[in-house]
């Protein structure tokens, strides 16, 4: 009995376990079929998601030419250093030097003592009209000696005699006449000719001064011809027509004169041939032609152009065609726009032409009348996203309220 016992308690004990396992399992399994039977059917609702507000512009057509821009300081076509080949005293000062004024091509700017060249001129024409008589006189006697060696009254000595002294004579009025040209040639030197119409920028001597020559007596310019020399990018010297062909471009100067700006109309005359070895830029000379006139005046009247005024040059560039100026942040990645057309975003393709600074020149092909430039920075654009203009936003809340 006690074996039994032993062998039938474990058994029951095992049979026990089994049991509540399975009674586990079949209550899991009928749970959950209650549960699937019972449970409430949610039905999946679309999203009413935000539509993202941006703000837009207007396309600005292109209808003149491009700005291509640069900055110089005034400086006068020619300036010269006015000074006298030979040294000596100085006698006379044109007017212009001592007041700083104005003078014309080949008026007497200085002259320098000339009382020993004049005096050389007048013993050389002393010399000369000497020398002329004596040759008279000695043609004179020649002639007659000839006609009397024809009667065999005189000799062929004397007739010879006469030849060679009309001959040393004649060679020694040459001499003389050089001697005299020399002479002008240095009475011409103690006088300096203005060498071109122009100004006196800075006297440098006085009457009275004993200068050497080559010294710098007065500092000339040429007042009625300015220019500003501004420094210009390759990509920005392509869009100059005939730049490099000669063309005079047009452009226009403004300088900026106790806060008031004045303007010239002016024109590319040159053009460096070399690059700049550090910025590889090229040098262009702009020449001041026109003062265009304003309404607003100083109480001095109209400053001329001074020279080392800081100027801002506006050269006329191409005038490009399907172009528009739009700010240079609402270029993206270089060749594309953003648009805001029909409601949803549209990223265009766009030629960027020229940069002027926080304005941008674009060409962009099939624009529509209704399209409006995106100026808003997007997270991750996508073609086809709906946005919605910031400035319709605004209309409509007014219209509300």
């Amino acid at each position: 009995m006690r074996k039994v016992l032993e062998w039938v308690i474990p058994a029951i004990r095992e049979l026990f376990w089994i049991g509540a396992a399975i009674a586990i399992i079949a209550g899991g399994y009928f749970g959950f079929q209650y549960l699937g039977d019972n449970r409430t059917v949610v039905e999946a609702e679309p999203i009413a998601r935000p539509v993202t507000l941006v703000e837009t512009g207007e396309f600005m057509p292109v209808t003149g030419p491009l700005p291509i821009r640069g900055e110089g300081f005034v400086e006068p076509f020619r300036t010269v250093a006015l000074s006298a080949p030979v040294g000596g005293r100085i006698v006379t000062l044109h007017p212009a030097i001592t007041d700083r004024g104005s003078f014309v091509e080949g008026d007497i700017l200085v002259e320098i003592d000339a009382s020993t060249e004049r005096a050389q001129i007048r013993q050389a024409n002393a010399a000369i009209a000497a020398t002329e008589a004596r040759l008279a006189l000695l043609e004179t006697q020649l002639a007659r000696a000839v006609n009397l060696l024809e009667r065999n009254a005189a000799s062929q000595a004397s007739v010879d005699d006469l030849t060679g002294q009309q001959q040393e004579t004649r060679a020694n009025l040459d001499g003389q006449k050089a001697q005299l040209a020399s002479a002008e040639i240095a009475l011409e030197n103690k006088i300096v000719r203005a060498p071109f119409d122009g100004s006196v920028q800075t006297k440098l001597a006085e009457i009275g001064n004993v200068v050497a020559g080559g010294s710098a007596i007065a500092q000339i310019y040429t007042r009625d011809r300015m220019e500003v020399s501004v420094a210009i990018r390759e990509s920005d010297a392509a869009l100059i027509p005939g730049f490099f062909e000669g063309s005079t471009a047009p452009a226009r100067v403004f300088i900026r004169f106790a806060g008031v700006d004045k303007e010239w109309q002016a024109e590319v005359v040159r053009v460096d041939p070399s690059l700049d070895p550090q910025t590889r830029t090229l040098t262009a000379t702009v020449a001041l032609t026109q003062r265009v006139e304003s309404a607003r005046d100083l109480a001095s009247g109209a400053p001329p152009a001074l020279i080392n005024a800081f100027a801002r040059v506006v050269i006329d560039g191409i005038t490009p065609q399907n172009a528009y100026a739009i700010p240079s942040t609402a270029v993206r990645n270089g060749d594309t726009v953003w648009i805001l057309r029909d409601g949803a975003l549209d990223i265009h393709p766009a030629t960027l032409i020229h940069v002027d600074g926080e304005t941008s020149f674009v060409a962009i092909r099939d624009l529509r009348p209704d399209d409006r430039l995106i100026l808003t920075t997007l997270a991750a654009p996508q073609p086809g996203t709906s946005l919605r203009d910031i400035a319709d936003e605004t209309r409509s809340t007014a219209v509300t309220e």
